[in-house]
């Protein structure tokens, strides 16, 4: 189960976090081989000094959670987290913004990334009709992008089902991670022969330790 644990990311996105409680996750994950810990802005530079030493990379959002902020704000942002330390950058986008001003953003911001891993959207799926999904897969099959990330805290139900649609107007090279709530491992299973690239999990301290026991 090692490539599994390469192939996952740890949600640390709760707001009521305490400082303590999340500095005793962060030493608690940091055990573990996975691909990156997400962490809300204002927490990257404490992950990435608490993460020293590790393979573990650190990622966050922009313009989170709506995603309504101007290109400018977001470019503020994108710019902030990577000087922070953060190697996994994903700007939220609004519907409408996507369809608009999706590969212009993209130009804009991708060139801060240098060095690092490829920016990426963050679409929040959860809110999103279906008429909106279905016209953001094509919006998707339009833009220049290489990486997604997918809802936060689905279900299961929600990420199989949104994966269903949105893998349709997705580019062989575009990595995609879905982030679900509390999967358990048959479910993580599922979600990789349903074309995840990644995962983005929030019940790590659970799961982990038994992925680990099998590895």
């Amino acid at each position: 189960m090692e490539l599994e644990l390469q192939r996952l990311s740890i949600m640390l996105m709760d707001p009521e976090l305490t400082d303590q409680r999340f500095t005793e996750e962060i030493l608690f994950l940091k055990e573990f081989s996975v691909r990156s810990i997400f962490v809300l802005p204002y927490n990257v530079a404490r992950a990435k000094q608490l993460l020293t030493g590790t393979t573990i990379q650190v990622g966050s959002f922009v313009d989170f959670p709506l995603g309504g902020g101007t290109l400018a704000k977001k470019a503020f942002e994108t710019g902030q987290l990577y000087r922070d330390g953060a190697a996994d950058v994903f700007v939220t986008m609004a519907p409408d913004q996507l369809e608009i001003y999706g590969n212009e953003s993209y130009q804009a911001l991708e060139q801060l990334s240098f060095g690092r891993n490829a920016l990426g959207f963050f679409l929040d799926s959860s809110h999103l009709t279906d008429s909106q999904k279905q016209r953001l897969t094509m919006d998707l099959a339009e833009l220049k992008i290489n990486a997604i990330s997918l809802g936060l805290n689905l279900t299961m139900e929600q990420a199989i089902y949104d994966m269903s649609i949105f893998r349709t107007g997705r580019r062989k090279q575009m990595t995609f991670q879905v982030n679900v709530k509390a999967p358990t491992l048959l479910e993580i299973e599922l979600l990789f022969q349903a074309g995840a690239s990644y995962i983005g999990i929030s019940n790590g301290r659970e799961i982990l330790p038994l992925i680990s026991k099998w590895s």
